[in-house]
């Protein structure tokens, strides 16, 4: 008995198993929208299609619910597949004290190497690491060191307010190993994300090798094992996400790169927190919707980006900002550019077009195993868009030194033959009108006889398979014929089903004359006579370039209308050891205030103590590598702590800075002390966490870092507090030459009272001013820095600001001067009785300490008055 299957939910039309369709000419013809030699608007006519194709899928959006979205729907929702739903990968082996790392990003779908590093315990190298890759699965060794084990699990820990669904998964040693590690690499094969032509034979291998070793250090063993167990890991991943009907389970990758945290401002996770670099949001409901979103924070405040891979490159550039000053240069180049008053239209209309770039390479695989209308019409505006942004970039006018980079390479890039090649075929191919109607997709005629044929049996599609599995079972073995089915699967197109048949464990057994076979499932063996499939590879090598070129667009885009709106200007970047601001300002801050007092700073690196410090004898200089500020409580020090090193930091992403002027030498590293951030998988106290901060900051900074401590030493008693604050300044000054960049705001007034820090010492001190009437006793804040320091922090008036009770605040006030003259504290909360028993207690204390042993005195009286006073 032949029966046939067929699924009209998912029906598209194609052809025959045992007939090839004709293919697809590549020259565009005349009729075409993308024909520039046709119209005067080379672009009219596909904007009149698409046009056409949105109010036809509006007016039948009821019919066609599951199948007729807007392409700005259906690019939205990949946009968000990208961000939420993608895993990153990474892996990671520490042997003989070498870490090495490796990690998938399937956003982009590109393999990251790092070069071998030299790491040690307290392993401030890995916790780098996480913070800038930020993984979604680390992978590690079952044999790794306890200690490195013990590191990661406890950083796991810390990261998972900003990773809350990050996971640790211990592989098995011989997973990480080299040889099997690097076969999987050359098996992959790729250069400028093109897949090479490779065989087995040792010639070929060798040309594969030399050409991935001039992309990656295939020396690094390390990283290259990681790369070995990153690969297993997504594939087996990719295998257990796979849909039903989806036969190409091939791992994409387009890129192998290499990268390095020797030419990047390391900044560590606390600092990105505590400056409001990053700051995720997690959704109400975490059982439903377990990702979190960007709340307030620069990043949020200067992306503006327009597209998925757009917004990852982006953060990518504020993960690892770049100490190349070529890049910084080009990347200021292209802001500068766009914000000129000529290309004021042009910045405006490009991010219009770039909403409609979506991520192409994401979409091409997705098809493979389901294809989708909207999707042809993602591809289609994708090419029709990229052809107007390279057009819009030819208008752009620039008379500054130098090229912009961005602008020659859309100009290379961008091939507008190969764009309109793709465009037309889609539109030549895919009937949109039609299939918006249908709810499926069509192709239009006279692109193929079979194609044009089969449309008019279409409506009898289960007779004519009925007659294709008949056709088939007459050439085919007696006992398959009686229990044979054809059927068809989108994207797979027709397959011969036959019934699972016990004895049939192995491939071979799956062996039937005249059928080639598919694949199996538990029931089931399918089979096929000839298979077609079109336009992938074709598609897949022209996007690759142009989706990255975009997306670092998208970012230049982003930056300028961040200039734009907020008002920055462009630094200077130098390779001085330097940090000189004007009306600098808090990029966050500012937005929240009425008016936000702008200051400035100048800081030099370096300019520590040589040798022995002599206070008569040393070098007079007016640069200063320390700042100490002080100032009242709420005058505005942290805000200006953060804004310094915001402003470093967003020179060297490539942004303007929010600032008059600013000449900003590379800063190699940021370490703050600025928040401490407690939660219950620490089991230090909140006095350790910042002692580990200036640990960090110690063993790691160089003359290039910038340092912001903000009231270190609070979290113990003053004494200490105050012993470890001034221990720490003098070890920093005491490296001379290898002094960094610091400033640090303190409430500690006794350093300089008792003298416990050298006031000759080369350390420049500001504080945030204030004005005090006299006869109100009332404070106001001019936040604005000044020279000198400050004598009282002015914490009474700040609790009363915070409506403190007014008795509490008198008491505390006047319990604060008795402590500043080293007077007695009555306690005026006992009861009269307590009260007048210390009175009397008092005033024998007193008397005893005028008593003069040496010179005579007189005990007897003494003695008396004590038996008087005491009630035995």
């Amino acid at each position: 008995m032949v029966s046939t299957i067929f699924s009209q939910q998912y029906t598209t039309l194609s052809t025959t198993p045992e007939r090839r369709p004709q293919s697809i000419p590549r020259q565009t013809p005349q009729n075409s929208p993308f024909s520039l030699s046709q119209h005067e608007d080379p672009f009219s006519d596909c904007f009149q299609t698409l046009q056409r194709v949105h109010s036809q899928e509006s007016t039948t959006s009821n019919l066609t619910k599951d199948n007729s979205h807007s392409e700005e729907l259906i690019g939205n929702k990949v946009d968000r597949e990208d961000v939420e739903c993608d895993k990153i990968i990474m892996a990671l082996s520490y042997r003989r004290n070498t870490l090495g790392c490796s990690y998938y990003n399937p956003t982009n779908l590109k393999l990251y190497l790092m070069e071998d590093q030299q790491e040690h315990p307290p392993f401030d190298l890995l916790s780098l690491l996480l913070s800038q890759v930020n993984p979604s699965v680390i992978l590690a060794s079952s044999i790794a060191d306890d200690t490195f084990t013990s590191a990661l699990s406890r950083l796991s820990h810390s990261y998972s307010a900003v990773s809350p669904n990050l996971s640790i998964e211990i592989r098995p040693n011989i997973e990480f190993n080299y040889s099997s590690a690097k076969n999987k690499l050359l098996n992959i094969g790729l250069k400028n994300g093109k897949r090479l032509q490779t065989s087995d034979t040792a010639d070929n291998r060798k040309d594969v090798f030399l050409k991935l070793s001039s992309a990656i250090d295939m020396e690094s063993e390390e990283s290259v094992c990681c790369a070995g167990v990153v690969l297993s890991c997504a594939k087996r991943l990719r295998l257990e996400e796979v849909e039903e009907n989806e036969n190409d389970l091939t791992l994409e990758v387009l890129g192998i790169e290499q990268f390095s945290l020797k030419n990047i401002l390391q900044i560590s996770q606390d600092a990105l927190q505590s400056l409001q670099i990053f700051s995720s949001e997690s959704h109400p409901n975490v059982h439903l919707h377990n990702y979190a979103k960007e709340s307030n924070s620069l990043f949020s405040l200067l992306n503006f980006t327009r597209t998925a891979l757009g917004k990852h490159l982006l953060r990518q550039w504020f993960l690892r900002p770049t100490l190349s000053l070529s890049v910084i240069s080009s990347r200021h180049r292209a802001i500068e550019c766009f914000l000129g008053p000529a290309n004021f239209d042009i910045a405006e209309q490009l991010p219009h077009c770039l909403r409609h770039v979506k991520n192409a390479p994401k979409i091409l695989e997705k098809m493979k195993g389901k294809l989708d209308v909207n999707m042809w019409q993602v591809l289609m505006k994708f090419s029709y868009y990229c052809l107007r942004i390279r057009e819009l970039v030819k208008e752009i006018q620039w008379r500054g030194e130098g090229k912009v980079e961005i602008i020659e390479r859309i100009k290379e890039e961008f091939k507008p033959q190969e764009l309109k090649d793709v465009g037309t075929i889609i539109n030549n191919v895919i009937d949109f009108d039609g299939s918006a109607k249908e709810g499926r997709i069509l192709v239009k005629l006279r692109v193929d006889e079979e194609l044009d044929y089969m449309k008019k049996t279409y409506d009898g599609l289960d007779d004519f398979l009925s007659e294709v599995a008949t056709d088939i079972s007459a050439a085919i073995p007696p006992q398959f014929a009686s229990t044979l089915n054809v059927v068809y699967f989108p994207q797979l197109g027709y397959l011969i089903a036959v019934p699972m048949k016990s004895e049939w464990k192995y491939e071979k057994d799956f062996v039937v004359d005249g059928l080639s076979y598919q694949f199996s499932t538990v029931s089931t063996v399918y089979y096929k006579n000839n298979r077609m499939r079109e336009l992938d590879e074709y598609l897949g090598d022209i996007h690759g370039l142009v989706v990255e070129v975009c997306a670092e667009l998208d970012c230049l885009l982003s930056l300028t209308t961040a200039a734009r709106k907020y008002k920055y200007s462009s630094p200077t970047m130098t390779e001085e050891n330097i940090i000189h601001v004007k009306r600098g300002r808090h990029p966050l801050q500012e937005l929240y205030v009425d008016v936000f007092v702008a200051n400035d700073t100048s800081l030099v690196g370096g300019m520590g103590v040589r040798g022995d410090f002599d206070s008569e004898n040393r070098e007079e200089s007016a640069d200063r590598s320390i700042m100490l500020l002080s100032g009242a409580n709420c005058s505005g020090k942290s805000v200006y702590l953060k804004q310094i090193a915001l402003i470093v930091y967003m020179a060297h992403i490539g942004s303007f800075v929010p600032a008059q002027l600013a000449t900003i030498g590379l800063t190699d590293k940021i370490f703050t002390r600025v928040q401490t951030i407690e939660t219950v998988s620490k089991i230090q106290s909140a006095f350790v966490i910042d002692l580990q901060q200036i640990s960090i900051a110690i063993r790691n900074s160089t003359e290039r870092s910038l340092l912001i401590f903000d009231e270190f030493g609070k979290g113990t008693g003053s004494t200490d507090g105050a012993g470890l604050f001034c221990g720490v300044i003098e070890n920093l000054l005491k490296r001379g030459q290898g002094c960094p960049k610091v400033v640090v705001a303190t409430h500690f007034h006794e350093i300089f009272e008792n003298n416990l820090l050298d006031t000759n010492l080369p350390i420049m001190m500001n504080a945030m001013e204030i004005v005090r009437d006299e006869k109100s006793e009332e404070l106001t804040f001019l936040y604005r820095l000044v020279p000198g320091r400050s004598m009282t922090s002015w914490g009474s008036f700040c609790a009363h600001m915070a409506g403190i009770p007014a008795a509490i605040v008198a008491r505390a006030s006047h319990l604060s001067q008795l402590f500043a003259r080293y007077e007695s504290v009555p306690y005026s909360c006992f009861s009269n009785r307590n009260g007048q028993e210390y009175v009397k207690l008092e005033t024998i204390a007193r008397r005893f300490v005028e008593l003069d042993f040496d010179g005579g005195c007189d005990i007897e009286s003494f003695l008396d008055l004590v038996g008087r006073e005491i009630d035995w």
